[in-house]
C-alpha cells in the first residue's frame, strides 16, 4: 500500500480583458479563458497560451515551469471560424504523473474550456453550445478537472450534458457571474467525476473592485490529488 499526493491552490478566470496575474493572491496553476493576447508579456511566469480567435484565447500560468511540459491542445469537432473572439474553439489539457516511487505513475489531467453560447444572427446555435460541452465532459474521468465557462448554471444543462446524469459534480456553489440586472448566476465550473481521485475544496470567488460589475469573477480553490496503489 503506498499512497502520494499533491495539494495546489489553483485560480480559474473568464476574464473580461487584461490584468496582473498577481492581484489575486497566490496561485501553483492559473487557468484563464479568453485570455487577451496582449497580457501575455506582463507574465513573469510559464505559460501555455493558444488563440481561439485573433487577440484571444486558453491560457495555462505555472509557477513551476516543470508543469507544462506535459501540454496539449485540441479543437471541437464543429466551430465557427468567423466569430468573435469570445467564443470557444480549442481547448487546453495539462497532464501531471503523480507517485514517482511507483512503477506507474498516475496522470492527473487538468481541463481548460470554453464552449462557445448561441449568437442572435444564428451563426452559433444551442446545439452548438452542446456539442463542444459534451465533448469537454467526455474528457473528465476519475484522475482529471474540468474548469471553464459553461454559459448556464447546472440546472439548466440539457439532458446530455447534465452533470448529475454524466456522474459529474461542479464543486462551484455561488455566484460567479453578475448579470446586467443585478443577479449573480453560477455558469462557471470545476468539474469532477463523483468518485474522483481529486479533491476540490475551500472554493471561493473573488469579488474584487472593478469599473463594471458585469461579468465574470474569479475562482479561488485547493486541489489535492490522491493517489492509491
Amino acid at each position: 500500500y503506498d499512497s502520494a499526493e499533491l495539494t495546489m491552490q489553483i485560480i480559474t478566470f473568464n476574464c473580461p480583458g487584461e490584468f496582473d496575474i498577481n492581484r489575486f493572491g497566490n496561485f501553483d496553476l492559473f487557468f484563464i479563458q479568453r485570455c487577451p493576447a496582449d497580457m501575455l508579456a506582463t507574465i513573469p511566469y510559464s505559460f501555455d497560451y493558444i488563440e481561439n480567435y485573433s487577440g484571444r484565447g486558453l491560457c495555462i500560468v505555472s509557477k513551476d515551469e516543470s508543469m507544462l511540459k506535459n501540454i496539449s491542445n485540441g479543437e471541437f469537432s464543429w466551430y465557427n471560424e468567423s466569430a468573435d473572439n469570445t467564443q470557444g474553439k480549442h481547448w487546453q489539457t495539462l497532464t501531471t504523473y503523480i507517485g514517482p516511487g511507483c512503477a506507474h505513475p498516475t496522470p492527473y489531467k487538468f481541463i481548460n474550456g470554453l464552449p462557445s453560447y448561441p449568437e442572435p444572427d444564428g451563426s452559433i446555435l444551442d446545439k452548438h453550445r452542446i456539442l463542444q460541452t459534451k465533448e469537454l465532459i467526455n474528457m473528465i474521468d476519475i484522475s482529471s478537472m474540468l474548469v471553464g465557462d459553461f454559459h448556464s448554471a447546472d440546472h439548466q444543462l440539457e439532458d446530455e450534458i447534465n452533470l448529475t446524469k454524466n456522474n459529474l459534480v461542479n464543486h462551484i456553489e455561488y455566484g460567479t457571474f453578475t448579470c446586467d440586472n443585478g443577479y449573480v448566476d453560477s455558469i462557471d465550473k470545476i468539474i469532477t467525476t463523483t468518485d474522483s481521485l481529486i479533491v476540490i475544496s475551500n472554493v471561493s470567488v473573488i469579488k474584487y473592485d472593478r469599473e463594471d460589475p458585469v461579468g465574470h469573477w474569479p475562482i479561488r480553490f485547493e486541489l489535492k490529488t490522491i493517489l492509491e496503489t
